[in-house]
């Protein structure tokens, strides 16, 4: 969730919206009982700084360790990494958003004892992102 809302701080100018996980309850006649609306949560970073790790992030993507999460028509911003174990093969874990530059999903991906975050955990996000998107 930390390395979600870090990404979704980079596709939204700097700004975290609150986490939530349920956006509506409903009665048993599918009337709105209570609804969750966006609130501003933090903000820790500028958007002259989300601007930047954006356009470096997309990098990741179309040119760098993240290019397996690249999808055909869409930029994809992202990041990757490699967790250390101490006993097993390191952790995978990839972050990323897309459209970079009108974001509509942020996903957190990560495969425990896996390998490298660009070739196991990117192209799990690459589905992640495209079913989201429905591509």
């Amino acid at each position: 969730m930390q390395i979600a809302l870090a990404a979704a701080a980079v596709a939204n100018g700097g700004t975290i919206m609150k986490p939530y996980i349920v956006s509506q309850v409903l009665d048993y006649h599918q009337n709105v009982l209570q609804e969750t609306k966006p609130q501003t949560w933090l903000r820790p970073l500028t958007a002259e700084t989300a601007t930047a790790l954006r356009q470096l992030m997309v990098q990741v993507v179309t040119s760098g360790t993240g290019t397996s999460a690249a999808i055909s028509g869409v930029q994809v911003a992202g990041k990757t990494g490699t967790a250390e174990v101490a006993d097993g093969e390191s952790h995978a874990w990839f972050a990323a958003f897309a459209p970079a530059d009108d974001p509509r999903v942020v996903v957190a991906v990560l495969v425990e004892n896996a390998g490298t975050g660009g070739s196991i955990a990117a192209p799990v996000a690459r589905e992640v992102i495209a079913a989201a998107l429905g591509l």
